[in-house]
């Protein structure tokens, strides 16, 4: 399983390939939602050189908002 370059969890899956076999693959975090492709620069897909402005902690995570869902949208006034 890969690790999460923004959070180093280490239970990373594959979300999806590509339709042609073998060009890429796309991995999610489960912990922190992150998703990358392997053909990503090495800056995004790997822990080491993932910029540290950008990573996240279990304490972070923990305490993150959660998002607010989306409002019906208004009807137009005729």
């Amino acid at each position: 399983m890969p690790t999460c370059p923004r959070c180093d969890d280490l239970n990373g899956s594959v979300l999806t390939e590509s339709p042609v076999r073998g060009v890429w693959v796309m991995y999610r975090c489960p912990r922190c939602l992150f998703t990358w492709r392997s053909t990503e620069a090495e800056e995004i897909t790997n822990p080491a050189l993932y910029n540290k402005d950008f990573k996240l902690t279990p304490a972070m995570i923990e305490q993150a908002m959660i998002t607010p869902a989306i409002g019906v949208p208004r009807k137009k006034k005729s």
